[in-house]
């Protein structure tokens, strides 16, 4: 998808997490197959973020935890490393970090690790660098590239604090790479049967 757009989407996403967030919850399950873009009353590129099946409340100990009893659950091509290594520890920066994978999909078109195998692809989130857009062939502005990489880290301590500094930065960028509803609208014309 053109930078525009995934970028206009990105900024919705990140406040239906920011809701999410502010009342204790992560989300836990990020990734594309749970963010739909619709029409809705006529506006084209409407982001609705779904299935909150496997969220994890933060401030209440007493919650129950389907990760409990260490079961992984979850995609692990959308998962933080802190994740794959305790499926129980997450917080709102391990939805950051999935996003990251989000946006890296809809640049590219591939996932950001990819392998034959779930448990390849554990190690590959563990231990190998996230792909820049660039070494994608994805031409995207400097800001963009560095704040996926900060995303991507594998240090959730050095990933942005907040969705909200998510999204402070992303609207950033589209200040100088705009989707406009006439953008939206001629997309969905142009794939719509």
């Amino acid at each position: 998808m053109p930078v525009a757009r995934v970028v206009h989407a990105l900024i919705q996403v990140c406040g239906s997490l920011r809701e999410a967030h502010d009342r204790g919850w992560v989300h836990r399950d990020v990734k594309p197959g749970n963010i739909m873009l619709c029409v809705r009353a006529g506006e084209h590129d409407v982001v609705k973020v779904l299935d909150f099946g496997l969220i994890k409340q933060l401030r209440n100990p007493d919650t129950r935890d389907i990760t409990q009893y260490a079961k992984v659950l979850g995609t692990p091509l959308f998962m933080a490393p802190e994740r794959l290594r305790n499926p129980s520890d997450a917080d709102a920066r391990a939805d950051i970090y999935a996003l990251a994978t989000v946006a890296h999909y809809a640049l590219t078109g591939r996932n950001a690790f990819e392998a034959e195998t779930d448990h390849d692809i554990v190690y590959r989130v563990m231990n190998e660098p996230a792909p820049t857009l660039a070494a994608a062939g994805v031409a995207a502005p400097p800001a963009l590239e560095e704040l996926l990489a900060r995303c991507f880290d594998k240090d959730r301590e050095r990933r942005p604090a907040t969705i909200a500094e998510v999204r402070a930065a992303l609207e950033a960028i589209a200040a100088s790479h705009p989707w406009t509803a006439a953008d939206a609208r001629a997309w969905w014309e142009a794939v719509t049967i």
